[in-house]
C-alpha cells in the first residue's frame, strides 16, 4: 500500500485540496516583542524556546500573549531567568538542525516545537526521527545536562480546515508520527513528551483556524511550567482538566 506521505505527492485530488486549504487559510504574521530576555530572582535557569511557527507565537499580537511571554512569566518568581526564542514560521526538523550547527547553545532546559511541519511533507516517520535524534543530539552536544520537553502533533485531520480523504490522510500519519515520538522520548533520559490536548474550539484557535489563541498559549505555558518546576510528576493538568479536555497539543 502506498505510504500517505507519498499520497500527498501523487494524489491529484489531496494536491488539490492541500493548495486549497493553503490559498483559503490566511497567513499570520509572527508577534512582535522580545526574543531573549533575563529576569526574576532565584536559582538561575537558562531556557531556550525552539521551533516552528506555533513557538514563535503565530496566532497572537503580542510576544506576552505567545508561548514565550507566558511560560518565563509563570517562571519569573521561581529563578533568575535567563531565555530566549528561537523559532520561525515554516521551519521542519532537519532545518531546525541546520540551525542550530551554526553556534553553540547552552542551557538547562529546551522548550521544542516540531514536527507539523515535517508532517505536512512528503518525508517519511523513519526519516523524521532521525532527524529528531540528530537534532536532540546536537542539543545536548552544547548542553549535556539539557532537559528537552518536546510537544506531541495536533490532531490535524480533525481541524476544521481539513476535509475527507485529506483529513484521514492527516489523521494516520499524525498517530504514527506522535507514536514514534512517545516511543523515541521513553529511550531517551534527557526528553520528555508533554501530554498535552488542545480542544478544537472557535477560542481555542486562532483566526487563521489553525494556530493557538492565547488562551491556549496559556494551557501550553501551564503544562511547561509545571513540568519543569516539578510540581506534577504524571502529567501537566489535573483530574478536572482532564475531564474538560482542556490541554494542549502543539500547532505549527
Amino acid at each position: 500500500m502506498m505510504r500517505a506521505s507519498l499520497l500527498l505527492v501523487f494524489s491529484p485530488l489531496l494536491l488539490m485540496q492541500a493548495l486549497w486549504v493553503k490559498w483559503r487559510t490566511p497567513r499570520l504574521p509572527e508577534p512582535k516583542g522580545a526574543r531573549c530576555g533575563e529576569l526574576g530572582e532565584g536559582p538561575p535557569l537558562r531556557l531556550l524556546i525552539l521551533g516552528d511557527s506555533a513557538a514563535a507565537g503565530v496566532g497572537v499580537t503580542r510576544q506576552d500573549e505567545a508561548l514565550s511571554g507566558q511560560l518565563t512569566a509563570l517562571l519569573q518568581p521561581h529563578f533568575r531567568l535567563h531565555w530566549r526564542l528561537l523559532a520561525e514560521s515554516g521551519m521542519t526538523t532537519p532545518q531546525t538542525l541546520s540551525l542550530i550547527r551554526q553556534e553553540p547553545i547552552r542551557v538547562d532546559v529546551i522548550l521544542i516545537s516540531l514536527g507539523v511541519n515535517d508532517l505536512l511533507s512528503p518525508i517519511g516517520v523513519q526519516r523524521w526521527l532521525s532527524a529528531t535524534r540528530a537534532l536532540i543530539e546536537g542539543l545536548l552536544q552544547d548542553s549535556p545536562g539539557a532537559r528537552l520537553l518536546l510537544t506531541p502533533l495536533p490532531p490535524l485531520g480533525a481541524f476544521p480546515g481539513f476535509a475527507q480523504p485529506l483529513a484521514g490522510v492527516l489523521q494516520r500519519r499524525e498517530a504514527r508520527f506522535n507514536q514514534a515520538l512517545k516511543q523515541f522520548c521513553r529511550d531517551q533520559n534527557a526528553c520528555q513528551l508533554l501530554p498535552l490536548r488542545l480542544p478544537l474550539t472557535s477560542d481555542a484557535l486562532a483566526s487563521d483556524g489553525f494556530h493557538p489563541s492565547a488562551s491556549s498559549y496559556r494551557l501550553w505555558a501551564e503544562c511547561a511550567s509545571q513540568v519543569i518546576l516539578g510540581q506534577h510528576t504524571s502529567g501537566c493538568s489535573s483530574d478536572s482538566a482532564d475531564e474538560s479536555g482542556q490541554h494542549l497539543a502543539n500547532l505549527v
